[in-house]
């Protein structure tokens, strides 16, 4: 890209030009600086008439440019639009950590009009599947994959194989990333954080071939068994074999609120018996303060477990790692009440991954 290009699209201000940022009113007060995902709206708000979404150009690199200000993860493509005329979809591409960025730039995008809309993550695209891809030297015909399905009720996860003839004389780091292109042309980005379990490339066809349309009737059912605001009991031991008890909403999902990036985890300490578990008295106080941090927490957060197990019960709660009230609300409760707290940023919530299922 040529210096030229870039000049085009910011020019520099000389110094009888002034800054809008540094002083709106004339009252001597600057205004700050906009976030990086304010700094690409605007951009946008100015440019986005200009741009070509059939042409590489300058616009494109400085379109690049602005989304790795907000996070480096992040991916973007043009497409055409399902109530306008393009889309811009930015995309974590499959990566927890870069989620909670694309939803917070697709939140603060304008109104779709009837030129541009937006996405946060790529969507499903049934019409992919007539392309024919060339692929580090072998054809790979998208009409010709199969699949191996299996659906696991309990943990409502779908575990899939994906198979091409090609996958044969295709590299294995090759057939990663058409796997996973494949689950995201099925099914759309979302839905597979949200439902797909283990994900395998297939050499050998399997020997119960399935196609994308069973896929998708798999991931229906799934989705009509489950209930978000569910809680399940599980149990297991300690290495020691103590007793541990957690209660699960098992019906969460990270991609459903991919700004709550943020962990807590709270611990409270009471007074065992001899397993480990608390009395029934015990258990009234612990339940009493369930109830007080999910009323002082909620809807801007969420607790998605709690585990009990010798005279602890520990919290898991997320909160969206830059709402700072919703985190400070964590820590003053805490306080008040007597509990240790720690606190970690932690997209896709893997610390809890293992009583979400």
């Amino acid at each position: 890209m040529g210096q030229g290009g870039v000049m085009g699209l910011f020019s520099r201000r000389t110094s009888s030009e002034s800054d809008p940022h540094a002083d709106p009113d004339g009252s001597g007060t600057a205004r700050p600086a906009p976030t990086p995902v304010g700094a690409f709206w605007d951009w946008w708000t100015d440019e986005e008439r200009h741009l070509d979404p059939s042409q590489a150009g300058p616009a494109h690199a400085v379109l690049d440019g602005l989304l790795t200000a907000i996070d480096p993860g992040l991916t973007w493509h043009f497409g055409p639009g399902r109530g306008a005329q393009h889309r811009l979809t930015v995309s974590a591409g499959g990566l927890a950590d870069a989620r909670p960025a694309a939803e917070r730039w697709f939140r603060a995008a304008p109104p779709a009009d009837a030129t541009w809309e937006y996405a946060p993550a790529v969507e499903a695209d049934p019409a992919a599947f007539d392309a024919v891809l060339q692929i580090d030297g072998a054809t790979v015909d998208l009409a010709q994959v199969v699949l191996a399905v299996e659906t696991d009720l309990k943990a409502l996860r779908v575990h899939v194989g994906v198979h091409h003839p090609a996958f044969a004389e295709l590299p294995e780091r090759v057939r990663g990333p058409v796997t996973f292109m494949v689950l995201d042309w099925a099914l759309g980005e979302d839905d597979v954080a949200r439902w797909v379990g283990g994900v395998e490339p297939l050499v050998e066809a399997p020997a119960e071939p399935r196609t994308v349309a069973d896929l998708r009737a798999a991931v229906a059912v799934c989705a009509d068994e489950r209930d978000p605001e569910v809680w399940s009991a599980l149990s297991g031991q300690t290495a020691e074999g103590r007793p541990v008890f957690a209660l699960a909403r098992t019906g969460a999902r990270w991609v459903d609120a991919p700004t709550l990036d943020l962990h807590h985890t709270l611990v409270a300490t009471f007074e065992p018996d001899e397993r480990g578990m608390p009395s029934p008295e015990e258990l009234g106080m612990l339940q009493a303060l369930d109830d007080s941090l999910t009323a002082t927490i909620e809807p801007r957060g969420l607790v998605v477990a709690r585990v009990t197990t010798e005279g602890t019960r520990t919290l898991h709660v997320y909160t969206d790692g830059e709402d700072q009230n919703a985190g400070a609300d964590v820590a003053r409760w805490a306080e008040t009440h007597g509990l240790r707290t720690s606190s970690t940023p932690d997209p896709g919530w893997t610390r809890v991954r293992h009583l979400l299922g």
